[in-house]
């Protein structure tokens, strides 16, 4: 029931179609740094690689998304899940603070990705 409960409250904070969206942690070093350890802990490495570079699944630090990767989208997708694919849905696992600092994390990835 917890379970339910939880995954219910998460997807009631999942960012609705046409609402402008803004990520509480953007440019948040912490919350990066806590994002990678929620990525870590919650198994994305699995599909997506230690360092969300890519391996069974997409890299995420990349800008070469078939999708715009906006905040909201990347939110949604770990809430939600990507239909027609593995990419399962996380929001009874993660809360929306919880998938935030992910998306930052994946952010701040990108962003070193692009200084180098």
């Amino acid at each position: 029931m917890a379970a339910l409960v939880s995954g219910a409250l998460a997807l009631a904070a999942t960012p609705a179609a046409g609402q402008a969206v803004k990520n509480p942690f953007d440019g948040d070093a912490a919350g990066a740094a806590e994002g990678k350890q929620i990525y870590l802990k919650n198994g994305c490495y699995a599909c997506h690689g230690h360092e969300a570079e890519g391996a069974v699944g997409p890299d995420l630090t990349d800008d070469e998304w078939i999708f715009a990767p906006s905040d909201k989208m990347i939110f949604n997708t770990i809430a939600k899940g990507r239909k027609g694919t593995v990419m399962s849905p996380f929001a009874g696992q993660m809360t929306p603070d919880e998938i935030w600092k992910v998306v930052e994390y994946l952010r701040d990835k990108n962003r070193q990705r692009n200084a180098k």
